[in-house]
């Protein structure tokens, strides 16, 4: 919400630009106070239309900040699932110890190999234990290997709460060498995903998992595979 004296100085700034020039305003001796008075009676008579305006400017930052949000996620060099041409990006923040997560596991997949015009974004967003948070180093440190969407689909399809140890034994089943794992989790880099993840999770006011950004729209908690669809629809239909 703007506070009245910020309509004020924007509306002056506006007009000041808009309607005036310096040299106008000098030469008919137009001072500050004046335009203040000026744009004070015209609220007065127009209040619709500044409310107007103020809420397209207050939808403008919206969108801009949306976006300059989305900026930083996609610096924060995630894994993704990339089709050729692809029209629309999903981005899913996951625990690897949410169940809410490992339920939607099969709609994601499906989507992933039916629409060909996907780009999926994997954000590790482990919030709801130190196992979570090891699970995904050790999945994203699994990169090196090759093995990330193998690692993260294993992961998910375990049922119950995951541990270190079940995390690697996971790892062994699938083939990852467990020593080199085990240094490339030690990568900076993996840590600096993590926390740029959770920075944008917090521009987002996102506190739970999993949550879906589809397109443009921020998609809080689990959702089905039609409700998926309807909004991949609803982006492309724009």
């Amino acid at each position: 919400m703007f506070k009245y004296s910020q309509v004020i100085k924007i509306i002056i700034i506006f007009f000041c630009f808009n309607l005036f020039n310096i040299s106008f305003a000098k030469s008919h001796n137009i001072d500050q106070s004046q335009i203040e008075r000026i744009i004070e009676e015209y609220l007065i008579k127009n209040p619709e239309s500044i409310k107007s305006t103020l809420e397209k400017l207050d939808e403008t930052l919206k969108r801009k900040k949306f976006q300059d949000t989305i900026t930083l996620l996609n610096k924060a060099n995630n894994p993704s699932i990339k089709h050729n041409n692809f029209d629309i990006t999903i981005y899913e923040f996951f625990d690897y110890n949410c169940g809410y997560c490992k339920s939607v596991l099969p709609l994601v997949t499906d989507i992933i190999k039916e629409d060909k015009n996907v780009n999926f974004v994997f954000v590790e967003f482990p919030i709801l234990s130190q196992d979570s948070y090891t699970a995904s180093l050790a999945t994203l440190a699994a990169q090196k290997q090759n093995l990330y969407n193998e690692f993260h689909i294993s992961l998910m399809s375990v049922k119950g709460k995951i541990d270190e140890g079940q995390i690697f034994k996971t790892a062994k089943q699938i083939g990852l060498d467990i020593n080199k794992l085990k240094i490339d989790m030690e990568n900076p880099e993996i840590t600096l995903t993590l926390e740029k993840n959770r920075e944008v999770a917090k521009l987002f006011q996102l506190n739970g998992t999993p949550a879906f950004i589809i397109g443009n729209k921020i998609y809080p908690g689990a959702i089905s595979k039609n409700q998926l669809k309807e909004a991949i629809k609803i982006y492309r239909n724009r």
